[in-house]
């Protein structure tokens, strides 16, 4: 009995120390403070002319690795990279510049037939199917959280706007290629509408350093037993940039958030 006391103090004083421990490698990054503490975090965008629209509103930038950090007026958006590895190694050098607030808007697939193409979908929680996320937060049950108040600043300034939209939770994962029926079956056994390559990682990274973080996507495929259907490779294109007008542009642009 008194191994046993023993074992759980030893690995709660582990997950302590884990949590403070600084890394040996640390990140460098020498630019601008970001405006208001306030990122756009942007992985992918299938539209090259909206990102000639966040350039026109851009008064400084800065380049990084596999991506670009722009500064707006009010807040600054990143664009790029793909994936949790990468978007988080961007993230720890641009947390240097006074980072409080990250706002992920991306694409995501659709595990459900609740979920589709053209919709808005904010995830309530993220499963981890990556490996970045448990280096910042190891969660047995491997669900990651947006912060909860800033989630509903996030619900409130889309429901202002009369943007409809679709809550429930994603799985981040960083092998797309490998979404097999196996794998479709077992997120849903955990209740899984949609998958992407960056939320949970996002979501662990912000509660670590203590960063408000919340995100939303558009559905841009469907996966099913059926097979895959990619809505930015079909008819639906021009709907999915309607979309992405829609929900996206008030965040980028918008000085309300």
């Amino acid at each position: 009995m008194k191994r046993g006391c023993h074992f759980y103090k030893n690995l709660i004083i582990s997950k302590i120390n884990m949590k403070k421990q600084e890394s040996i490698v640390k990140p460098q990054l020498k630019a601008p403070i970001i405006p208001g503490g306030k990122l756009i975090f942007i992985p992918f965008l299938p539209f090259p002319e909206i990102v000639a629209e966040i350039k026109k509103s851009t008064v400084d930038a800065r380049k990084l690795h596999f991506a670009q950090l722009f500064y707006l007026k009010n807040k600054a958006v990143l664009y790029g990279p793909i994936g949790a590895p990468a978007s988080i190694n961007s993230l720890e050098k641009i947390r240097l510049l006074g980072l409080e607030e990250i706002i992920l808007i991306s694409y995501c697939g659709s595990l459900s037939p609740v979920v589709d193409i053209g919709q808005a979908f904010i995830p309530e929680k993220a499963y981890s199917d990556e490996g970045t996320s448990g280096h910042y937060l190891k969660r047995k049950n491997k669900f990651y959280y947006p912060d909860q108040q800033f989630l509903l600043k996030l619900k409130k300034f889309l429901q202002e706007l009369n943007l409809t939209y679709q809550g429930g939770s994603i799985v981040s994962t960083d092998a797309p290629y490998r979404e097999t029926l196996a794998w479709w079956k077992k997120m849903q056994t955990k209740g899984i509408l949609a998958v992407d390559m960056e939320a949970s990682a996002v979501l662990a990274f912000s509660e670590f350093y203590g960063i408000k973080s919340a995100s939303l996507f558009i559905v841009s495929d469907q996966l099913s037993p059926k097979g895959w259907v990619n809505g930015l490779q079909n008819e639906r294109i021009k709907e999915l940039k309607r979309a992405t007008q829609k929900y996206f542009y008030p965040l980028i642009f918008s000085d309300l958030i």
